[in-house]
């Protein structure tokens, strides 16, 4: 009787860790559509407002060489926020999918290392991340300094 229980207990917990991988999965797979979306949208509208601002800016400003100097500094901003903007979109991707083979080993194999555990694209990702939100804010600096210089000072 007494290993009837056992029996039954062991299949109860194997159900509901079944159920919470699942449910895992199902998130994480949303996650990765809701990202690509959005990734895909920021990527459009960035590009397509940046490039078109740095067009008028060729136009309008003299030929200095701090001009030149900024213009320089807003292309290669814009490269990295485009590019790290990418790049951690396949990072994240990458990371959702060995986080969901880490849920499995957890919740499926009940391997208890496996608990929290954030995969190396997943840390990427983030950085990326980071990276992306970091050189977008020092762009937006770049051209209000860029706006406030050569249109409202002079």
């Amino acid at each position: 009787m007494k290993e009837q229980n056992t029996t039954n207990q062991n299949q109860t917990d194997n159900e509901a860790r079944k159920k919470l991988y699942e449910q895992y999965v199902r998130e994480a797979n949303d996650r990765i559509k809701s990202n690509q979306e959005g990734q895909d949208k920021m990527i459009l509208t960035l590009s397509a407002s940046l490039f078109g601002l740095l067009s008028i800016f060729l136009k309008e400003v003299p030929n200095t060489c701090y001009a030149i100097v900024i213009l320089f500094l807003l292309s290669g901003l814009t490269l990295i926020t485009l590019t790290s903007t990418l790049f951690s979109f396949y990072c994240c991707k990458k990371g959702n999918i060995k986080d969901i083979h880490y849920a499995y080993k957890y919740y499926i194999e009940e391997k208890e290392k496996y608990f929290d555990k954030e995969s190396l694209w997943s840390r990427i990702g983030n950085i990326c991340n980071n990276v992306a939100l970091i050189s977008f804010t020092l762009l937006l600096i770049a051209y209000i300094v860029m706006v406030c210089y050569y249109f409202i000072i002079k």
